[in-house]
């Protein structure tokens, strides 16, 4: 079932990501992102959920749309015909460190970064780190206090660094890339990922206390 999203004052962009869409075949589409493409639908494994578009009309498929992530179809839309095959790096760099990245950093360290880091001072760490697993990312060994890898799309991997603050320190996070992320996705909308992750990051984690027991909840909560 095709899900009615309200596409609102992005009509325009998602029209000409569809536009796109069609000049591509299923195959060098398939070819670029790396996403399986069965009965004419593309499949693509976001943050641990399955999302599906149709070819060529560009339909977002079987999404729930009470899903934290559903902010994510334009991204994954125009991620489909922008996404090139070009092999990962061994450098993962922050927004700030790609080509002109320094013009919006400072909102997303504003409004991404520093709210993570905020918001980790206060989390639960054990069921944020239950959280993140439920959305897909895999926790990694690292000097961070939690330090986990997720993908936005075959070709978008993503790690993420939590740091408890100590006296006169705050709590910290950290958003990484692969370098060629800009060869994957605009710069425009490597931004607004960053602001899926956040959201993704604090929704999980409501979802996943919604889900404990009553007295659980209240404990953790407290």
């Amino acid at each position: 079932m095709t899900n009615n999203f309200d596409e609102g004052g992005y009509t325009p962009a998602f029209i000409k990501s569809r536009e796109n869409l069609r000049k591509l075949t299923p195959q060098t589409i398939a070819e670029g992102s790396l996403c399986k493409y069965l009965n004419g639908r593309f499949i693509i494994e976001s943050f641990g959920e399955i999302i599906e578009i149709s070819y060529p009309e560009g339909e977002i498929i079987g999404q729930d749309s009470n899903s934290p992530y559903s902010d994510n179809r334009l991204l994954l839309l125009n991620y489909l015909s922008y996404s090139k095959n070009i092999p990962f790096s061994d450098q993962w760099v922050s927004y700030r460190d790609l080509p002109h990245g320094n013009v919006f950093y400072p909102s997303i360290k504003r409004n991404v970064i520093d709210t993570l880091g905020d918001f980790f001072s206060s989390c639960n760490k054990e069921v944020l780190s239950h959280s993140l697993a439920e959305a897909g990312f895999t926790l990694l060994p690292a000097k961070a206090d939690i330090a986990v890898k997720g993908f936005f799309a075959p070709r978008i991997p993503i790690l993420l660094y939590f740091w408890e603050g100590e006296e006169g320190i705050p709590s910290a996070c950290q958003i990484l890339f692969n370098s060629t992320i800009s060869e994957q996705m605009h710069m425009e909308d490597i931004s607004a990922l960053c602001g899926i992750i956040k959201t993704q990051v604090i929704s999980q984690y409501t979802r996943t206390i919604s889900k404990l027991p009553k007295f659980m909840q209240s404990v953790i909560l407290s």
